[in-house]
């Protein structure tokens, strides 16, 4: 924050002194003719000052925004998503969570280790509202994160409680790269890029450059990763061969 606050303060004074010479310069040439040249360049150089000044402070927003959704993703760290839970099972929805970790995950989280509990969302004729879960301990929510995958086959899934900045940018990801190239760790996005290589980002602006990236990696086939490269199936080829065939023999 003290950052932010030297540089605004740096900027100010800059316009300040820009600002009292082009002043200066205008009492100066009231006595005189004043030419379009003249008017050109000093609008040229007030243009360029303003234009800096904006660039920096959309930076120092960024950096503001960086910062505030670190925090908010810190202070999500010990909750969990639960997906396709029936509404019927709120009677004692902290019992039927608990009983459902030690029968599907095979984890014992005793009803003390659960802190909050409850539904998240409007009510609505549709899929039943996801369960919000939040744990006393990181070690709990550690060892139901990992044990994910008894869920499988069940109807219930398992999610990360991401900030809307990281979960825009998990679903932009998940739409470019392909679901099972895409997942979450800790708050954060990985992403197996085209190159094949494992990417860790936060923000739609951190997918775009991973996308445009692998996206000039690609375009050079020198460095075509193989198992991205498209291939044609020999059954199109085929079909298309035998099309060609039968046109000739009708000429």
């Amino acid at each position: 924050m003290e950052t932010i606050q030297q540089s605004l303060e740096q900027m100010m004074e800059h316009f300040n002194t820009r600002m009292a010479a082009f002043q200066d310069n205008l009492e100066k040439a009231s006595a005189a003719p004043v030419t379009l040249a003249s008017l050109a360049t000093d609008f040229s150089q007030f243009k360029s000052l303003i234009g800096d000044s904006l660039l920096n402070l959309q930076h120092q927003v960024q950096v503001l925004a960086q910062q505030q959704d670190r925090l908010e993703m810190h202070s999500r760290r010990k909750i969990l998503l639960l997906h396709g839970i029936p509404e019927d099972s709120d009677i004692n929805l902290t019992l039927n969570v608990s009983k459902m970790f030690a029968e599907k995950l095979k984890v014992n989280i005793p009803l003390h280790s659960i802190r909050r509990i409850h539904r998240m969302g409007r009510v609505t004729g549709g899929k039943p509202r996801p369960v919000l879960v939040k744990f006393h301990g990181i070690e709990e929510r550690h060892k139901v994160w990992i044990a994910k995958t008894g869920f499988k086959s069940s109807g219930i899934t398992l999610s990360e409680f991401l900030t809307k900045v990281r979960h825009d940018a998990f679903m932009i990801a998940r739409k470019h790269f392909g679901i099972s190239k895409c997942w979450t760790q800790n708050g954060a996005v990985m992403i197996v890029g085209s190159d094949g290589k494992k990417h860790q980002v936060s923000s739609v602006a951190e997918v775009n450059r991973l996308i445009n990236l692998t996206q000039s990696v690609t375009s050079d086939n020198t460095t075509f990763p193989a198992t991205t490269q498209p291939a044609i199936a020999p059954k199109t080829l085929d079909t298309a061969g035998v099309t060609r065939s039968k046109r000739v023999l009708k000429k």
